[in-house]
C-alpha cells in the first residue's frame, strides 16, 4: 500500500506480484517527486563529495514466484 499510495482493497483486488515487482524496480529507478528527503540526502551527498559505490542486486522474479506458489498447494 505504501508503494502504491493506494487503499488495502485496490491493492488487494488490482495488484499482483510481477506488477509490483515491476513497480518497486521502476520506484528504483524513479521514485516519486514527494520523497524530499531522499532527494535532499542524495544532492547533500553530491555537493559532499560522497559516492555511493552499492549495486542494486538482481532479482529473479521467475524463482521467487515459483518458490512462493509451491507454498500454496492447489485446492
Amino acid at each position: 500500500m505504501l508503494t502504491t499510495g493506494k487503499d488495502y482493497d485496490y491493492v488487494r483486488d488490482q495488484m499482483d506480484l510481477p506488477r509490483l515487482y515491476a513497480l518497486n524496480e521502476y520506484q528504483v529507478k524513479f521514485p516519486p517527486a514527494d520523497i524530499g528527503v531522499q532527494r535532499l540526502c542524495r544532492i547533500l551527498e553530491a555537493f559532499m563529495g560522497i559516492e555511493d559505490h552499492s549495486n542494486p542486486q538482481e532479482v529473479d522474479d521467475e524463482d521467487d514466484l515459483e518458490e512462493m506458489l509451491n507454498a500454496f498447494p492447489q485446492g
